[in-house]
């Protein structure tokens, strides 16, 4: 099990640098409905081989709505975000409050609880992710452009993520995993989709680096990244639990792009980023 959390976090950090290599390349939100579209027909087709059962119809509706929250809805409003001027710096920094919501929303929603000592060790890694992230704060928020409506629609992404990790470990979960993800991509692509048209965008250059990153997007970030995801969020004990690892991917996205783009990383990043690991593992605390 060890091995499937650092898998999914080594994953889910290779998204921000998908991120970075798709531009000029192919548009957010084209590359996100082409991903999605693709991912759902895959794992249709696997249910399909493997003859596992699909959700009665009564049931489709949670299917289409965590589909919608966990993918669509939350990178759909993250990057509409960041294109109306939210710098990433600052979408990772709220981003670093999906552990707590989670937390939150699993006590409330489906009354999860959590270890004091859990709590406290999500909150430690909150501050080392803030620490990591710093180098990218050091702007002036009242001078940035940066409207209150944008940063609403950066909180309300993480807002949606948060209630999608959560709707994971409702009655969904005892579903197929494999006809499940299938609705979920294809619900999210039609999000996706949705942003297109919202954003006018249309970018896709026709060359073979834009379609490895399209395969790499399928069979990697959704095939491998988010069934991961869900099947750790079935397996847990609690959604929060699994919230919590994710906190490393910036960090480790940070040493990623140290080596792929030199960039540099500094003292306190370093610092930040052993933090973050130390607050992620005293969260791994059995609930009382």
């Amino acid at each position: 099990m060890a091995f499937l959390y650092v898998l999914l976090v080594l994953i889910w950090s290779m998204g921000f640098i998908t991120g970075k290599f798709i531009v000029g390349l192919i548009d957010p939100n084209v590359y996100l409905s082409i991903r999605f579209l693709c991912a759902g027909l895959l794992f249709a087709a696997i249910a399909l081989v493997l003859r596992r059962p699909f959700p009665k119809w009564k049931e489709l509706p949670k299917h289409i709505v965590a589909g919608c929250l966990m993918n669509g809805l939350y990178l759909g409003l993250a990057y509409v975000a960041i294109a109306k001027g939210l710098p990433a710096g600052i979408m990772a920094l709220i981003g670093a409050l999906q552990p707590a919501l989670v937390t939150l929303l699993a006590f409330l929603l489906i009354k999860e609880k959590t270890s004091l000592k859990g709590i406290i060790g999500i909150f430690i890694g909150m501050f080392g992710l803030v620490l990591v992230v710093s180098p990218a704060l050091g702007l002036d928020m009242g001078n940035s452009g940066v409207s209150l409506l944008t940063l609403i629609l950066g909180c309300s992404a993480i807002l949606v993520l948060s209630l999608g990790v959560t709707y994971q470990k409702t009655s969904i979960s005892s579903s197929d995993i494999f006809s499940s993800l299938a609705i979920q991509n294809l619900a999210g692509s039609l999000v996706s989709l949705g942003f297109v048209f919202f954003l006018g965008e249309r970018l896709f250059v026709m060359q073979w680096e834009s379609f490895v990153l399209v395969a790499w997007g399928i069979f990697v970030l959704s095939g491998g990244g988010v069934f991961l995801m869900v099947l750790l969020l079935r397996k847990s004990r609690r959604a929060s639990q699994v919230s919590a690892m994710l906190l490393l991917a910036p960090p480790l996205a940070a040493v990623e792009s140290y080596f792929l783009f030199s960039e540099s990383m500094t003292t306190i990043q370093i610092v930040g980023f052993i933090i973050t690991i130390a607050g992620v593992y005293l969260s791994l605390a059995k609930a009382n």
